[in-house]
């Protein structure tokens, strides 16, 4: 409790400093003055409501859903190294927004918005065609799980570049160049229920499933000795990360390392079966992409870096630090 305490205080820390930093220089005074007496007359109220505010809030929604996909993938294979982009799931997602925007111009058919629905279905097939390549007689194996999550995550990369090459340079290619660098400039107040309504499921979800995902940690076969549906479960568990990844990348676009990074820091700060670890992995997940979206605006203002590469800054030194610890012959253990 004293460490998800910790969390949200430094979550609401990194909102108003958020709210602060832009083209328009605002104080706190003004912030409390805002939400107070919400003017949207005034261009530097009306910035922050409708522009910083639900970009913030989609920076937390996305860190938090990215958080709690690979503690549930690491979970799921009994390895450190997984992560959404490690078995596939970001790249199939990736594809699949690549896709509409690049094969259907509107983006739209019938009046349904389709980029985040290609997302969703790209992650669903990606991580199940590498679930399917992954398991042996009914079982998942993390080592050919690992593979197949390499292999497929080409793939699909392969063929999204493919799809950048063929796009149009006046049209689709700006939209996928600009999409592929990962940033939250598409937040507004229509998109964030999508996002908070599938993390609260999935967390509502989770919240019972707690001793199972303990038991996983066991093993399978010691799993299924006291009595859990291994299989079932792992099924489940494979759906709500490929859910929670398409969702973010839908919408965000690709942005890495939140999903094996956070992970490790609540296991570090919690222990492997603590009670709210999934919970503290959400508040910890949003309260670090908050963090790199603010410090992305900050090296680069007014519009700051896309925040793919801030992520990657912190998520790759540890990534290695991960493989010398681990050793290479072991990656699959």
């Amino acid at each position: 409790m004293l460490w998800l305490l910790i969390g949200l205080l430094l979550t609401l820390a990194l909102l108003v400093l958020g709210l602060r930093v832009g083209s328009y220089d605002t104080s706190y005074a003004f912030i409390l003055k805002t939400f107070r007496h919400y003017n949207p007359a005034d261009p530097a109220q009306l910035v922050l409501v409708q522009l910083r505010l639900p970009r913030l809030l989609l920076a937390l929604l996305a860190g938090a859903s990215l958080a709690v996909s690979g503690y549930l993938l690491q979970t799921l294979v009994t390895n450190p190294l997984a992560d959404p982009y490690l078995l596939g799931t970001a790249s199939g997602a990736s594809l699949g927004a690549i896709a509409t925007y690049v094969l259907v111009p509107s983006l739209t058919f019938m009046g349904v918005y389709l980029p985040p629905l290609a997302a969703l279905a790209g992650a669903f097939g990606a991580t199940l065609l590498v679930v399917a390549l992954g398991t042996r007689r009914g079982k998942i194996l993390p080592a050919p799980l690992l593979l197949a999550g390499v292999a497929v995550g080409a793939l699909a990369a392969a063929l999204g570049s493919l799809l950048t090459f063929l796009a149009s340079p006046e049209g689709s290619l700006r939209s996928v160049v600009f999409w592929a660098f990962g940033s939250f400039e598409r937040a507004g107040w229509e998109v964030l229920p999508y996002p908070a309504a599938a993390l609260g499921i999935s967390l509502l979800l989770l919240a019972f499933l707690q001793k199972d995902l303990n038991l996983l940690l066991l093993g399978e076969e010691r799993a299924a000795a006291l009595g859990l549906p291994v299989a079932r479960r792992r099924w489940l568990l494979v759906l709500l990360a490929a859910g929670l990844t398409g969702g973010v990348v839908a919408l965000c676009g690709p942005v890495g390392f939140v999903g094996l990074l956070i992970p490790h820091l609540t296991r570090g700060l919690l222990g492997t079966t603590g009670r709210y670890n999934l919970v503290v992995c959400a508040v910890l997940g949003g309260a670090f992409l908050l963090a790199c979206d603010l410090l992305a605006r900050l090296l680069y203002p007014p519009a700051g870096l896309p925040v793919g590469l801030v992520t990657a800054l912190f998520g790759v030194p540890f990534f290695v630090y991960l493989l010398r610890r681990k050793g290479l012959g072991n990656l699959g253990t």
